[in-house]
């Protein structure tokens, strides 16, 4: 149960970096699917997938690709790396699998 809080904790926390970039963003709550975050500013529509100290499987990724591509929207991850104290927000292509 500690990883899920984490993960939960760290999702809220991008949630409100993208609020502040003047996104409105829901969160998926408890949600299996591919998208922690759905994010949308001008029109666009961002799925977004929020890890914590590891990169999303290569299933997982395949999967925020084929939704994203299906809804005509852009696929992100954003990772939590606790031992650099550093996040990285990558825009995947459908050439990132």
């Amino acid at each position: 149960m500690q990883s899920y809080k984490k993960g939960r904790r760290w999702e809220w926390k991008v949630k409100k970096q993208w609020e502040k970039e003047g996104f409105l963003v829901y969160r998926s709550a408890g949600s299996k699917g591919a998208a922690d975050l759905i994010a949308i500013k001008d029109g666009q529509v961002w799925l977004i997938q929020v890890q914590v100290n590891r990169k999303p499987s290569h299933q997982k990724i395949q999967r925020l690709l084929d939704e994203a591509l299906t809804y005509g929207a852009f696929p992100v991850v954003v990772v939590w790396d606790s031992k650099k104290r550093q996040l990285d927000t990558i825009l995947l292509r459908g050439d990132d699998t």
